[in-house]
């Protein structure tokens, strides 16, 4: 698929272990593209959107924000080189930015103030089941890829108003008003033909796909804007998973049960906690 990248930037002297880093996000990103698309696409209809879209999938995916701006550049040289072979009619990248890196991650809205918020959310009549659902399993603490379960990893459990999602890394149960109004959604899911609870269904394709960070974002921004204060950054998986750590680690967790509890690596619960503001621990 890359057209010979990876023999050009070889022939341009770059070093063996570069080669293999730039080789290995390429592969990564059109695993990423075969993935979220059935009809898969051709590096001409690659938009800057799949890019962004990509790219906050890694963040997503705890991966650091030098990380992430390595693979953007690697994928800038990729299309670049695209664009200079005729393969690409304009680079996709180009407007494409870096992204800031954080000096310190302040926890805006502490997680009991989040809880709060969800109650609200759930009562919230103009809002979708899908909207609730995503929320509510979004204060569970789930990364995007945990999203992409499927309808038979949902356990109901009616005589005890509960419902166990088993996830790759972890299960969730939901009991009592957050089991109801998952229940509604899940129900609802039933009459679609694809295997998952949570589906996006990208511009252009005929049949959905497992749900994209974007879209899971854009329900996100919503509820910030109803209910966080105006101008404090909108809500996204992240910034809610390092409330959740930091709730825990003030009720004396240890890092090995924060980590189990997020259902992620002991050094990304470090990571999450790792830059606390005086003004976060203020809030407590």
């Amino acid at each position: 698929m890359p057209y010979g990248f990876i023999k050009h930037i070889e022939d341009k002297g770059y070093r063996t272990e570069t080669v293999k880093s730039y080789e290995k996000v390429v592969n990564q990103f059109f695993r990423y593209i075969m993935t979220t698309f059935p009809s898969n696409k051709e590096p001409f209809q690659i938009s800057p959107i799949d890019i962004k879209n990509y790219l906050e999938e890694q963040l997503d995916r705890d991966k650091s924000i030098s990380t992430v701006n390595k693979e953007l550049a690697i994928l800038k040289t990729l299309f670049h080189y695209l664009w200079e072979i005729n393969k690409v009619p304009i680079d996709p990248t180009v407007k494409i930015k870096r992204y800031k890196e954080e000096k310190e991650r302040k926890v805006e809205v502490t997680y009991d103030e989040i809880l709060t918020i969800l109650e609200k959310v759930l009562s919230n009549m103009e809002y979708s089941k899908l909207r609730k659902s995503i929320f509510l399993l979004a204060v569970k603490g789930l990364k995007t890829a945990d999203f992409r379960f499927k309808k038979e990893d949902v356990l109901d459990i009616i005589e005890d108003n509960k419902l166990v999602i088993e996830l790759k890394n972890r299960s969730i149960t939901l009991h009592g008003i957050e089991a109801t109004y998952f229940r509604d959604y899940y129900y609802e899911t039933m009459h679609s033909e694809s295997e998952y609870i949570f589906t996006t269904k990208p511009h252009g394709e005929q049949y959905g796909v497992p749900i994209q960070v974007m879209f899971i974002l854009n329900h996100l921004r919503a509820i910030s804007q109803d209910y966080l204060r105006e101008n404090s950054p909108a809500f996204t998986l992240i910034s809610i998973r390092r409330a959740i750590a930091l709730n825990l680690y003030f009720k004396k967790y240890p890092i090995q049960m924060i980590a189990r509890e997020l259902g992620i690596e002991e050094n990304s619960a470090s990571n999450y906690l790792k830059y606390i503001t005086l003004s976060t621990l203020g809030q407590y």
